[in-house]
């Protein structure tokens, strides 16, 4: 702890300036996304002990928070569940249950994900309902994007109900601990977590679902047979009927249900071809040297197809996957082949994907995975590059194809999401129960007060990994790391913004006050929640409850109300990322792998939003009275 006097206020001053704007430029870079939100973070954490606004010990101290080894518990807690089959017993009730209404599957998705995300990872419990929706939505009937967003939005909801249940609500109760205060107890979120979740869930049943769009992405309907719109490519094998003909003469569309986006086509050395003749000018425009002796362009109606040319293509590529064996074109295989059949499926890359940033060449997929890539599908925005040149992102769905041992194994690699479920290896279902029991214990124990939090969930990590339902070599493979490292490299902020260093926490809580006056505290719960919830919508949940919750507990000690109650309101707020895709990874997810747009989540979130703020104005000060 550092000494303050008199002579050192001028630099305390300056410390508080610079501080400010260190937090200024982060948050400008938390929302542009240029940069990714754990190197944000990691910056910032360097650029406070940089700056000597904390010492060495006060920035690594996030590491060894317990709130922090908490949530890396709760990841691999949430692992097991998943690998022993409880998670998918629990998703398959929603089989079971006979509904085929849109309202009723709604209801039924929305308590589901909200159950399992009150002791789970968010991103865990879509993961692992998604697949089922999809299966539903097309024995139903009913459009699988009237299902997505609820199934997204009932996780967050969900996760609000207990202190395990979403990172924020771990890190509203360590900056109470911080702050001097006693900490939330494991349901001490609980009646206000199920009356933010009970207004969603009923505007959803009333409202909501009505909102919701029916996307039908391109080349296939919704709910039919097809893979929907992707980005492949495919070659004119010798003898094939397209070679000599030109692009208005196939009609590629039409036998095919794809669209030739770009034509790459080798150098012809015969004719005298060469980069300096620019000869796709003769085929078709937006040409370019690829740089490897071939050439591409967007060709024009009447370009003639050649032997070799490889074809980018876009739309549904399932009938071209059940032609190309008449020679009309081939899919390149993949280098690494084995004996038996091979499956097609549809995966998405998760959130904490290894494969995020490199492109599909340097992931090594036949290598690595043992499939083949035969096409890509990105949410928002046209590619012109070729597949193996694209570097893949979050919410990407891949079709691939590969031998079912192969497809199994991906189905259970913490990288991918099935989006089309594949019959694969069963889970371990022997050791289901074991699961269940350790989850309990670890849930019991914490709630109790028998232990804390950290120490019972990591006894439980122990307990999950001694039973064999967490192998050790798939432990840390279920932790994303990111959220760890990002709120890790947070925490130390709220220190900097302390009264031993910068103050800066209880000057931006007076300037609050002032702002608010000596109004009742339910106003300035308005501000510090309306602040919050926007701030959610373009960065981080967790990284807001580091960054307000502080400020929010401040401005309750100086209006002399409860910080209980302020930090319950953060909490809440922070989770209630409804308004943009970007606001959670959860979002981000059913975002792309459902084919919506931005605006459809203003539509649909904007409401529920304002819904949740009410709520948090009502509830939360009858549950913990502001004083």
């Amino acid at each position: 702890m550092r000494e303050r006097h008199s002579g050192a206020w001028p630099r305390y001053g300056m410390e508080k300036l610079l501080l400010l704007a260190l937090l200024a430029g982060a948050l400008a870079l938390f929302a542009s996304e240029k940069v990714r939100a754990d190197l944000v973070a990691l910056g910032l954490l360097l650029a406070l002990m940089l700056t000597g606004l904390i010492d060495t010990n006060e920035g690594f101290s996030g590491f060894a928070s317990p709130a922090v080894i908490t949530v890396v518990c709760m990841f691999i807690l949430s692992g097991a569940l998943v690998r022993t089959g409880v998670a998918d017993e629990m998703a398959g009730l929603v089989m079971a249950s006979g509904v085929r209404s849109t309202l009723g599957l709604t209801a039924i998705v929305m308590v589901l994900a909200g159950g399992m995300s009150s002791f789970m990872n968010n991103i865990a419990a879509v993961t692992i309902l998604m697949p089922t929706i999809f299966v539903i939505a097309q024995r139903t009937g009913v459009p699988v994007t009237k299902l997505l967003i609820p199934l997204s939005f009932g996780s967050l909801l969900g996760g609000l109900t207990t202190l395990v249940g979403t990172p924020p609500n771990l890190l509203a109760s360590e900056a109470l601990a911080r702050a001097g205060h006693e900490p939330f107890r494991m349901f001490d979120f609980l009646p206000t977590g199920l009356a933010v979740f009970t207004t969603g869930f009923l505007y959803f049943l009333l409202v909501g679902s009505r909102l919701v769009p029916v996307r039908t992405p391109a080349g296939g309907p919704e709910d039919g047979p097809g893979m929907r719109h992707y980005v492949t490519e495919a070659v004119i094998p010798r003898g094939s009927p397209l070679v000599g003909r030109t692009l208005e003469q196939a009609r590629l569309r039409d036998v095919l249900g794809v669209a030739v986006v770009r034509v790459h086509r080798r150098y012809r050395s015969e004719r005298g071809e060469g980069p300096e003749d620019r000869p796709w000018l003769r085929y078709g425009r937006y040409g370019r040297d690829e740089g490897d002796g071939s050439y591409s362009f967007v060709p024009w109606p009447e370009a003639v197809f050649e032997e070799g040319d490889h074809l980018q293509l876009e739309g549904d590529p399932s009938v071209l996957l059940q032609k190309q064996g008449a020679g009309l074109l081939e899919i390149p295989e993949s280098s690494a082949r084995e004996e038996g059949p091979e499956l097609i499926g549809e995966v998405a890359l998760s959130p904490g994907s290894r494969a995020l940033g490199f492109s599909v060449a340097e992931a090594d997929f036949p290598g690595r995975y043992g499939v083949s890539v035969l096409g890509l599908r990105r949410n928002g925005r046209q590619e012109d590059e070729r597949i193996n040149q694209l570097r893949l992102e979050t919410g990407d769905v891949l079709l691939v194809r590969g031998p079912a041992r192969a497809l199994a194994e991906l189905a259970h690699n913490p990288d991918f999401l099935v989006v089309n479920r594949l019959a694969g290896n069963p889970r371990d279902h022997r050791r289901r129960w074991i699961a269940i029991a350790v989850m309990a214990a670890t849930v019991v124990a914490a709630a109790t007060g028998m232990l804390h939090i950290s120490v019972a969930a990591l006894g439980g990590v122990l307990a999950m990994v001694a039973s064999g339902c967490m192998p050790v070599r798939d432990m840390y493979a279920q932790v994303d790391w990111r959220v760890i490292f990002m709120i890790a490299a947070l925490m130390p902020l709220s220190t900097a913004m302390d009264p031993q260093h910068t103050d800066a926490a209880r000057w931006l809580a007076h300037g609050l006050m002032q702002l608010v006056g000596d109004h009742h505290p339910l106003l300035a719960m308005l501000v510090v929640a309306l602040l919050t919830i926007g701030l959610t919508q373009v960065m981080s949940n967790a990284a807001c409850v580091v960054l307000i919750a502080p400020i929010a507990i401040q401005v309750a000690e100086g209006l002399g109300a409860s910080p209980h109650a302020f930090a319950m309101a953060v909490a809440i707020a922070a989770s209630t990322a409804f308004i943009t895709p970007v606001g959670h990874q959860a979002n981000l997810l059913v975002y792309s792998v459902g084919n919506y747009r931005f605006d459809d989540f203003v539509k649909v979130g904007g409401p529920l939003s304002m819904l949740v703020l009410i709520t948090i104005l009502l509830v939360v000060p009858w549950v913990w009275p502001v004083g």
